[in-house]
């Protein structure tokens, strides 16, 4: 591959047209859309509407005229308000060739000429050999490894609850305990195992996160509660976007949280079946779900309410700009970590 023939420009849907081969030839989640039961002809439909629209950068990199690659950010708007820095997801970093060398072109493209981001999250299947290379020469930190699980929903039984437990949608009263919840039980998530990060700021990331889920109308956040105390809850999602694109409509249950002192007494379990029979009533056929691979608690209960793994990925994290409240001090983390976080 010359350099002088390389060309990266903005994604132009009449121009490159040929981006749907990219998303069609990608290997790696064919395990996942079987399970789902969507062909990835439709699923290279839906991946084309995440090219463009608000807060969204594509990339596309050709060899000769050729299309070759793809980079897509998208904007974290109330991330970047936590952190007070310009973060972005790096929702697609696709190659038709040329081993990791495409992929790592298009991240240095990308750290290089787009001064406007502070951070950068990438999330990769678990055999992205290649992508997973691109990003260690990249600068890029591994941060932790997520398994993605899914069922049917054909039919789902309503839970049966726990002794003097009601399970309910959330209402506002019952907010300010269910923040209380996340922050003492979510201790398992990407950023808590960034050593940028301090664990205090990486806790109350997940505070902003469920608290932006309570007036957005794609989510349903149900608490478990016990004599007016809230033990526990859990939020589930429906993509209108993707289920109109794929001619399914799918869910997700993306967080839930009971109290360390209310566990096995099965709530867990029945916050997840009460979710997933709602989903089901409301025409959901296909649920999933996604953790990270050492939360030993979270996996055994989607095995118990029927899910099963379909894929894995790994996450890892580029910080550009530092957040003020990283560590500094050698006294916070090992002296070794600390030199090895001012690398850049």
């Amino acid at each position: 591959m010359s350099l002088s023939r390389l060309v990266f420009a903005p994604f132009d849907p009449p121009r490159d047209q040929e981006i749907r081969l990219l998303f069609k030839d990608y290997p790696h989640k064919d395990y996942q859309l079987k399970s789902m039961g969507v062909s990835k002809e439709s699923m290279a439909d839906y991946l084309e509407t995440t090219l463009q629209g608000e807060g969204i950068q594509s990339i596309c990199l050709r060899d000769n005229g050729k299309l070759v690659g793809l980079i897509a950010l998208q904007a974290l708007p109330w991330m970047s308000e936590h952190f007070g820095l310009r973060m972005y997801a790096v929702s697609h970093l696709l190659a038709g060739m040329g081993g990791p060398l495409v992929r790592a072109r298009l991240l240095r493209y990308i750290l290089e000429e787009l001064h406007e981001v502070d951070f950068l999250d990438c999330r990769i299947a678990v055999d992205d050999v290649y992508a997973a290379q691109a990003l260690e020469a990249a600068g890029f930190r591994y941060v932790g490894t997520e398994v993605y699980l899914g069922q049917a929903l054909e039919s789902h039984p309503c839970a049966k609850l726990p002794t003097d437990i009601e399970i309910r949608r959330c209402e506002r009263a019952d907010r300010r305990q269910v923040l209380e919840i996340v922050e003492d039980t979510h201790v398992h998530n990407r950023f808590a195992y960034d050593p940028i990060i301090q664990e205090g700021l990486a806790r109350s990331l997940y505070r902003r996160l469920v608290e932006s889920c309570f007036d957005q109308p794609q989510f349903t956040v149900l608490v478990a509660r016990s004599r007016g105390t809230v033990e526990g809850f859990i939020i589930s999602k429906t993509n209108k976007t993707f289920c109109q694109v794929v001619g399914k409509k799918t869910g997700s249950l993306d967080l839930i949280g009971v109290r360390p002192a209310t566990r096995n007494r099965g709530l867990g379990a029945a916050l997840n079946k009460v979710a997933l029979h709602m989903l089901a009533a409301d025409g959901v056929v296909y649920a999933a779900v996604r953790t990270l691979a050492n939360n030993y608690p979270a996996l055994r209960v989607t095995f118990k309410t029927g899910f099963a793994i379909t894929s894995t990925s790994l996450h890892f994290h580029r910080w550009i700009q530092r957040p003020k409240t990283a560590y500094h001090a050698e006294s916070s983390i090992p002296g070794s970590i600390v030199k090895f976080a001012q690398m850049g």
